[in-house]
């Protein structure tokens, strides 16, 4: 459904996302966020002050005094942007109890219908605040991080931290990495202990029949230089694999999410069975 501008407002800039708590998402955000300390006539303000301190247990941080001594409101305004931390927490707290995924269900309505840059996601069972990615390119990493074993949980791991609330780009990259082993190891050396990305795209190219089967194949642009090509712009971009190495870096955002986008395709395709020895 196309989305609604005012009228003489430019769409591009009007649908531009937006991070943090602008001015026209604030009332309703407040509003959610006094909302999960005061739901429900079977709870007493004594029981979401103790939701709290479960928030500060786990945030290093002491809200709940301040919870209890001026109300939800108050802690919100004294947060300001930073309430997202809090409210990121209460997502994943929400997903945990029976019948409250409705209440993720309303923010994610909030944050959307404002613009917002941030979106409640879903990856392997923990839900959160993360960066809204195009929809093709989200239901892409939705079905590769739901492969079954290992590939999958790390892949998810791997977009947390790319996209999350709290983002660790060494992480990222290094997770996409491992994703993409946990795929292609049993598929291109089962038996090697040792094997690494770095020895599979080896295999690879010494064996020289790995394919996607495809039918036509450009002659200087096989399927298989495709695959290895992917595989090793994500080997060799890492440029934190070792400390104290020339060259040393940590990997920043833009290498971190163009690691995670080049592992999708690549654990979706070997966890098919898509590449295989033709």
């Amino acid at each position: 459904m196309a989305q609604w501008t005012p009228r003489g407002a430019d769409p591009a800039s009007h649908h531009a996302l937006v991070d943090g708590i602008p001015d026209w998402m604030e009332r309703s955000l407040r509003n959610w966020f006094g909302t999960e300390f005061t739901l429900g006539s079977d709870y007493t303000a004594r029981a979401w002050t103790e939701r709290m301190e479960e928030y500060d247990l786990a945030a290093r941080t002491s809200l709940a005094a301040d919870l209890e001594r001026y109300g939800p409101d108050s802690v919100f305004d004294a947060l300001g942007s930073s309430a997202l931390d809090v409210i990121d927490w209460l997502i994943h707290d929400n997903s945990t109890w029976d019948g409250r995924e409705s209440r993720n269900d309303e923010l994610e309505g909030i944050l959307l219908a404002g613009g917002s840059l941030w979106k409640v996601g879903q990856r392997g069972g923990f839900a959160g605040l993360e960066r809204r990615v195009p929809e093709g390119v989200q239901v892409a990493a939705e079905a590769a991080i739901a492969v079954p074993g290992n590939a999958g949980s790390l892949l998810s791991e791997a977009w947390h931290a790319a996209f999350g609330l709290n983002p660790d780009y060494e992480k990222a990259y290094a997770k996409s990495i491992k994703a993409v082993e946990a795929a292609a190891i049993p598929v291109v050396s089962p038996n090697h202990t040792g094997a690494t990305l770095g020895t599979v795209i080896g295999q690879m190219r010494a064996d020289g029949d790995w394919a996607l089967a495809m039918t036509r194949e450009h002659p200087t642009h096989t399927t298989a230089q495709v695959v290895i090509g992917n595989m090793q712009a994500l080997w060799t971009g890492q440029n934190d694999r070792h400390a104290g190495q020339p060259g040393y870096a940590a990997s920043t955002q833009a290498e971190a999410e163009a690691a995670v986008m080049l592992a999708v395709p690549l654990v979706q395709l070997f966890s098919s069975g898509a590449v295989a020895r033709r």
